[in-house]
């Protein structure tokens, strides 16, 4: 398999960490996200002891690092070397498309960059593959749990990832994610977040916890439990605080 050749990253000022974690020699590095305090349920309460697990998006790696030390054998995934996200397209107000794109894309180079920092200061024995999620090859072996870590609401097409990772998650599905603002469990329901108004630049869908229950049916699993998860949001000054996450664990059939 054709992983990700390892970077040797000397200086933290060339990173960009999407998480807060621990790191040898250095001590508490900042981002967007602290779940340290939340990291048992945010990773849906399961053993990882011997499991091999995809973890999906993987940004700087924190949600590897943690499951490595509860035993794991992980395969870090993120989007291809230099590609943006996807931004939302706005075409009117002047929006400068390729210019979000450039800055996404270099974003996301210093996001790999801690990856690979904290990668060589924790001693991980992690790989990381960088590829496109709709169509993850067979070639990456087959996984006991493939964990979303609140990534599905940033893709065009949450469902068509969901099909990619099912292919080679035979088990469990664990996915983590900030649910639809009138979830009640059960109704499936889907909010489109970006408009003209909030210009929001790359988050598309707020997902009820029914409507990935029906995704994931679809798919031949069923949800075994839903937990709660509250982590800080610290990196976005107009949502410091707590949020909540819903980590839905689903077992194939």
């Amino acid at each position: 398999m054709n992983y990700a050749t390892p970077r040797n990253i000397e200086h933290l000022e060339d990173c960009r960490f999407y998480h807060y974690m621990d790191l040898p020699g250095i001590g508490l590095v900042e981002g967007t996200w602290d779940l340290r305090d939340e990291i048992d349920n945010y990773l849906g309460g399961l053993d990882y002891s011997g499991q091999r697990v995809l973890d999906m998006g993987t940004a700087s790696g924190y949600l590897t690092f943690e499951m490595e030390n509860r035993g794991a054998d992980v395969v870090s995934y993120d989007i291809t070397e230099g590609q943006p996200m996807e931004i939302v397209p706005y075409m009117n107000g002047g929006f400068n498309l390729a210019a979000a794109q450039a800055a996404s894309s270099q974003m996301g180079e210093r996001t790999k960059n801690a990856y690979w920092f904290a990668h060589r200061l924790l001693g991980s024995r992690a790989r990381a593959y960088y590829g496109d999620i709709r169509s993850l090859p067979v070639e990456l072996g087959k996984f006991d749990v493939a964990l979303f870590g609140m990534i599905l609401g940033h893709l065009r097409d949450p469902f068509g990832a969901l099909c990619s990772v099912a292919r080679l998650a035979p088990s469990t599905i664990v996915i983590t994610n900030q649910t639809h603002p009138d979830d009640d469990g059960g109704t499936p329901l889907a909010y489109f977040m970006p408009s003209t108004a909030n210009r929001e630049p790359a988050a598309y869908w707020a997902l009820s916890i029914g409507c990935l229950t029906q995704m994931l049916d679809i798919l031949d699993y069923e949800v075994e439990d839903v937990r709660s998860a509250w982590p800080w949001c610290r990196g976005i000054p107009e949502r410091d605080g707590r949020e909540h996450c819903s980590s839905i664990i689903a077992r194939r059939r």
